[in-house]
């Protein structure tokens, strides 16, 4: 008989090499945290990763390099985004039977469709890593329905194809202590990547909106702090303080300890949720996102935070307004790292 405690999983994301492993950027974290969510409901878990340093083994997760795998060992292989199952390729495990693959954005087949912010050769490969999941994985997971209609449109292929939001963590620390040293200004804080590998136009035009943001918000006295990893070589620092990467472990402060979370947009129209949303308004932080953002419905949900339009600098009006609100407590996620909804 098949017993939960008898499957094997392999969870496979990126084949580079860490020297340390640190779950600092969202996608990371997400690897980490949907291995770990295997294991505790007693699955046999292996993250299948290189890394030297920063992962210790726990029950029911192990973490086994590239040159010791055997593809063959698993009933389940999970794969998170187009870069995982890239990896799953080249390291020739494409061809096992069960392949659940796990999908941030979704391209498609030319550039200029609305909603996608890829171009160019970074596009077309995604595409192309597209058609291989389409062909090879038996389950696929979405993130949004927009994604999954333009899936259906592009791969024609509307069975199996499971419509799976972010989340967030189930258990979180109580506060700690500021991050952010002693300030009288009020704290706005945009926790996220930007990206220094990928979608370049995305990068510069976040750096640039975070800029005129800050410009913004000094004149109202209110400090604006970009948490995160990626590239920020035109991030002006006398108005944006740039903190760098923080370990997951250690998010949560700087978030209690802000007085308002922003999410921006990447257009005006956008296909992708932002995860940001689920992890501000766990620790009871007030958002203030931009209208195109999927996942919004969240913030009016729990009634903590405003949307403002697309690149409208009223966002400010919307962020005085949210750092004044009070916040809320959200006890337990129901499910850890799945979507919730906060109680009433």
């Amino acid at each position: 008989m098949i017993t939960i405690n008898s499957i094997k999983i392999a969870t496979v994301y990126r084949n580079s090499l860490f020297e340390r492993f640190s779950a600092s950027d969202m996608s990371l974290v997400r690897w980490l945290r949907i291995s770990e969510a295997f294991a505790e409901r007693g699955y046999s878990v292996d993250m299948i990763v290189n890394a030297k340093s920063g992962l210790q083994p726990r029950p029911n997760l192990q973490f086994v390099p590239y040159d010791q795998v055997d593809w063959s060992r698993y009933d389940v292989i999970k794969t998170l985004f187009h870069q995982g199952f890239d990896s799953l390729c080249e390291a020739a495990g494409d061809c096992h039977p069960f392949i659940i693959s796990k999908l941030g954005s979704v391209v498609g087949s030319s550039d200029g469709t609305d909603g996608v912010h890829f171009f160019g050769q970074e596009r077309e490969d995604l595409f192309a890593t597209q058609h291989r999941i389409n062909r090879t994985s038996r389950y696929i997971t979405i993130l949004t329905q927009q994604s999954r209609a333009l899936w259906e449109s592009e791969h024609g292929r509307s069975a199996d194809l499971l419509l799976v939001p972010t989340g967030v963590d189930r258990d979180v620390p109580a506060p700690g202590n500021s991050p952010y040293g002693a300030t009288n200004k009020k704290i706005a804080v945009y926790i996220g990547n930007l990206y220094a590998k990928f979608q370049r136009d995305i990068n510069l035009l976040w750096q640039k909106r975070l800029n005129r943001l800050g410009r913004l918000l000094k004149a109202k006295n209110i400090a604006l702090f970009f948490v995160g990893p990626g590239l920020t070589d035109i991030l002006d620092s006398e108005v944006v303080t740039c903190l760098g990467p923080v370990d997951s472990r250690c998010i949560w402060d700087y978030q209690y300890f802000a007085d308002v979370g922003i999410v921006l947009a990447q257009g005006e129209v956008q296909h992708n949720e932002s995860s940001k949303i689920y992890y501000y308004l766990r620790t009871g932080l007030p958002v203030v996102s931009e209208a195109p953002v999927p996942n919004n419905h969240i913030i009016q949900e729990a009634n903590l935070g405003f949307i403002a339009n697309y690149a409208d600098d009223r966002i400010c009006g919307e962020i005085q307004g949210a750092r004044n609100q009070e916040r809320k407590s959200f006890p337990v996620a129901p499910r850890r790292f799945l979507p919730w909804k906060p109680k009433d």
